[in-house]
């Protein structure tokens, strides 16, 4: 089993750390009110926010003989992809990212994740800390695509390397 670090971008620190300030500051804010309460509301969206991101935030990827395990915090939450799926793996341009939007899904905190579209590539899922080293895989069913982005960019080659591995051993 490989394991292949994911960490957060500059972006994505600063966001989230803004974010987390700002719930600081609505704590501190909400209890000099009076009452008290009235300024819950400052506070407990911005928390949530960062405890349901922070829960599904990638972590790192693992490369199994069978799958690609998306690990977060809570292996409750991990995302399995089974490599039999996967036709294609590819290193996409940086300008293949030009005029993307977010869809749905989070644009920053503690990464980026859910689901996005361009011109370019169409709809895709991307479960990724950072905005380097992406990586495009796309699937037999309804060639769905996913984006990830490992620190190591050698990681596409060993999921190409396992892939051929395997449809040699369909033969």
């Amino acid at each position: 089993m490989e394991t292949y670090k994911a960490s957060l971008d500059t972006t994505s620190k600063i966001l989230t750390g803004f974010v987390f300030l700002i719930a600081i500051f609505g704590v501190v804010i909400s209890f000099m009110l009076i009452p008290w309460y009235g300024g819950l509301f400052v506070w407990v969206i911005p928390t949530i926010l960062l405890l349901s991101t922070y829960a599904y935030r990638v972590v790192c990827y693992q490369i199994t003989d069978e799958e690609l395990i998306i690990k977060r915090p809570f292996s409750k939450f991990d995302y399995r992809i089974s490599l039999s799926e996967i036709v294609s793996i590819s290193v996409p341009d940086k300008t293949d990212f030009k005029f993307t939007i977010r869809t749905a899904g989070n644009g920053g905190m503690f990464g980026y994740s859910g689901y996005f579209m361009n011109n370019k590539l169409g709809s895709f899922r991307v479960y990724a800390p950072n905005r380097k080293n992406r990586i495009l895989m796309v699937f037999k069913e309804k060639k769905d695509k996913i984006v990830i982005s490992p620190d190591d960019s050698g990681m596409a080659s060993d999921l190409q390397k396992r892939l051929k591995k395997g449809v040699l051993g369909d033969l």
